[in-house]
């Protein structure tokens, strides 16, 4: 009986291949999950890097609003300003409103809503907390650029 000796080597063929597709299902699998993790890791760098775009877009368009608001509302002395310029203002109000909502800094956003709400004595009590205000935003702005924690 010498038909094991011509069945054996089938077997092992056989044998060898089973093992070459279970290790190469094991490798697809690991490759797999790989990828998915290298996936979501840069869909989180992706969207952290969106959020900090839109931060220093809001600030930035908060600190020209505010000036804009501060030139509608304090006219300095003998100037006097048109309806329309104050219409206009009054939009930009409703724009700066918009971008103070997108501030994930929301001790930030109350300062500006303080800023915006508050009577002012006078032009320079309204200058003197307009700049302390625009320090605040751009200390969080430049914290934003350096990619420091905020």
């Amino acid at each position: 009986m010498e038909w094991w000796k011509t069945v054996a080597p089938l077997v092992g063929v056989v044998l060898g291949s089973l093992g070459t597709l279970l290790g190469q299902k094991l490798a697809d699998t690991r490759s797999l999950r790989r990828d998915r993790i290298l996936a979501q890791e840069e869909a989180k760098l992706r969207l952290r890097a969106e959020r900090i775009t839109l931060q220093r877009e809001a600030i930035m368009e908060i600190q020209h609003g505010l000036e804009a608001v501060m030139a509608a509302n304090v006219p300095s002395r003998g100037r006097t300003l048109s309806n329309e310029f104050r219409a206009a203002a009054t939009q930009s109000t409703l724009h700066l409103n918009a971008h103070i909502a997108r501030l994930e800094d929301r001790e930030l956003a109350v300062g500006v809503h303080e800023w915006l709400g508050a009577a002012h004595a006078s032009r320079e009590a309204a200058r003197t907390a307009l700049d302390d205000l625009q320090d605040r935003l751009s200390r969080h702005l430049r914290a934003l650029y350096s990619d420091q924690p905020v």
